[in-house]
């Protein structure tokens, strides 16, 4: 491989960013003496420029902070349940970029542009409307006293507790989702409440034919099938 064609690979890379500071200022000498790759540069970034005013811009919807919050915390959750050790950086791999070759012959890169530039608009258009229909669910809750209540919007659904106990000790609570003539199928959303029993859980996907979202409390780590009866049914059908 020529040098050029070595250099001709971090095209992409640059345009985006995401060349690390040595590597960039190696490839900006490169680009000075090299009129091929500084075409290439200004051909390509045309379309780079132009990725990020694709789609509309769009106000995150009032409940997204708390539920990026309750997804925070339930990996708090799951990450004290696993140990501190569980968190340790893995052994990294050696760089390998010899795939952007391909993608970085002008047509090819420009075609995917274009794709990005499509995926993008529609993109933004289900991020503008056309969600689930905005409404509160009154959930019943074991023990009495527990206000559960499933909030459902456009960005999606969340699952809010107020003066809920904690789990068991050993125990976390588990999110369920359970549609007509099936057994309830388990969710990664693992979770406990805070001090004051309040929480906010994000419940993923999307809810269309579901029939109610279940909470059990589970051994650490979740479960396949529940183990105990829900402390927390939110029906919908």
């Amino acid at each position: 491989m020529s040098e050029h064609d070595r250099w001709r690979e971090d095209v992409a890379s640059y345009l985006l960013g995401a060349l690390p500071p040595d590597e960039l200022a190696t490839f900006e000498t490169h680009l000075d003496g090299c009129p091929e790759c500084r075409r290439e540069v200004e051909e390509l970034r045309v379309a780079a420029d132009a990725l990020p005013m694709s789609v509309p811009v769009v106000a995150p919807p009032a409940a997204l902070k708390g539920r990026i919050m309750a997804i925070v915390e339930s990996e708090a959750q799951l990450l004290a349940a696993a140990g501190r050790d569980a968190d340790a950086p893995p052994v990294p791999a050696r760089r390998e970029r010899r795939w952007t070759g391909w993608f970085m012959r002008p047509g090819v890169a420009l075609a995917c542009a274009a794709v990005l530039l499509v995926l993008g608009g529609v993109g933004g258009a289900l991020l503008a409307g056309g969600g689930e229909e905005a409404r509160t669910v009154t959930a019943q809750a074991e023990p009495n006293g527990a206000d559960v209540r499933l909030e459902i919007g456009d960005d999606g659904a969340t699952l809010v507790a107020r003066d809920m106990p904690a789990p068991p000790a050993g125990r976390i609570y588990q999110v369920w989702i359970k549609r007509p003539g099936q057994d309830p199928q388990p969710t990664s959303v693992l979770w406990s409440v805070r001090g004051d029993g309040s929480a906010e859980v994000a419940v993923p996907g999307s809810l269309d034919g579901v029939e109610a979202v279940l909470v059990t409390d589970e051994p650490q780590g979740g479960s396949d099938a529940p183990t105990r009866t829900p402390v927390i049914s939110a029906p919908l059908a």
